[in-house]
């Protein structure tokens, strides 16, 4: 972890924190939800162009496998940072409205992220 983002840690959970570092403190689970869709349809299209799909099942399902624990991994850290915020709420009375909506915000991101197994999971990497 870096000095700055361990600083920016300090003063949101101080609630000391610039207004930006507050907002998107907020929309954390979307921003890892639009990192986590780019890696892994990224990650698909270029096994595909690979050569992904003339290989065997088991290389096919290896791959599906390694996404299918990103997935797990993105959605578990967006989860990690709702408790976090659901415990600095009820420290914080006067501006625990930022850290309430953040805990909705990383539940709604974590459902969109594990939905995103469906596909994985019933669709064919490469067609």
């Amino acid at each position: 972890m870096s000095s700055d983002s361990a600083i920016g840690t300090d003063l949101a959970q101080q609630g000391q924190a610039t207004p930006v570092v507050r907002l998107l403190d907020s929309v954390f689970g979307f921003v890892l939800w639009a990192v986590h869709l780019l890696i892994v349809y990224v990650a698909t299209a270029v096994a595909c162009q690979i050569g992904l799909g003339s290989q065997p099942r088991r290389v096919q399902s290896t791959v599906v496998g390694v996404l299918c624990v990103v997935t797990l991994a993105v959605a578990g850290i967006v989860v990690w940072h709702a408790i976090r915020r659901y415990g600095q709420q009820k420290q914080m009375r006067d501006r625990g409205f930022l850290a309430r909506i953040a805990v909705g915000h990383d539940a709604v991101a974590a459902l969109a992220i594990l939905w995103q197994l469906m596909p994985l999971l019933m669709v064919p990497v490469c067609r």
